[in-house]
């Protein structure tokens, strides 16, 4: 296969060491009341035998402003190869960190217990679920859920057998976007251990690593159970 780097592989998906720490957010006072959970967007009628979770219609799902894809603009500047810490909020006249108080309100409207998120680029989906060990805990999918889960999946170690899941144009975009990516990290020591982490699955992304929201997949994703109102598609630019 064409490439120009000599990589690693792992032998299976590994847990990230992540360098994200709950307390990352900045603070932001005042007590929060959580709103109603919706554990699905659709009744079970529309997709035969569902869970008994999915007791009546419920309104459109939309995502919360940070997060959401907005052509002309994006809400939250972001480069994914870096920890969730990096990203900040712009507004027309500034750009300050995601706050706490931000990073604890849910995701969605109405709010839902799990998300599921593609992108053209991957060969995987990703899912969202609340972290309960985290500072802006919620029993649903809050901003910093959204966050996190994506920065740590796209963190995770790449096999062969994945890699050859792509045709031989995107392995080499991939190959050229790991060689870029691991002379950026900022000392020495952490560019050796990025190089010799070999490919991730952000790399999968090319040189398209910027965020730029999540959309709505109108019509879900029928063949795995996902309803519309469940699936969201990941947007990247490149920089």
């Amino acid at each position: 296969m064409p490439g120009h780097h000599r990589v690693r592989f792992a032998d299976g998906p590994s847990t990230p060491s992540s360098t994200y720490s709950d307390s990352s957010f900045a603070s932001s006072p005042g007590p929060y009341t959580p709103p109603a959970l919706y554990a699905a967007p659709l009744p079970s009628k529309y997709y035969g035998a569902s869970p008994s979770y999915y007791p009546v219609p419920l309104p459109q799902v939309d995502f919360h402003p940070v997060l959401v894809h907005a052509v002309g603009g994006i809400a939250l500047s972001w480069d994914v190869t870096q920890p969730v810490e990096s990203a900040t909020m712009q507004t027309p006249s500034a750009q300050y960190p995601v706050t706490a108080r931000v990073a604890a309100d849910p995701a969605t409207t109405p709010p839902v217990s799990t998300i599921t998120v593609v992108c053209e680029h991957l060969p995987w989906t990703i899912t969202v679920v609340p972290r309960q060990d985290a500072h802006w805990a919620a029993p649903y999918v809050t901003v910093g859920d959204v966050l996190h889960t994506l920065y740590r999946a796209l963190r995770l170690a790449v096999t062969v057998a994945e890699l050859n899941t792509v045709d031989v144009g995107h392995q080499q975009r991939i190959h050229d976007a790991y060689g870029a990516r691991w002379p950026r990290a900022a000392r020495p020591d952490a560019r050796e251990a990025e190089r010799a982490k070999g490919i991730k699955r952000v790399d999968f992304l090319g040189d398209a690593r910027v965020f730029c929201g999540l959309s709505l997949v109108p019509e879900g994703i029928p063949t795995k159970g996902l309803p519309p109102g469940a699936v969201w598609r990941l947007h990247v630019a490149r920089p």
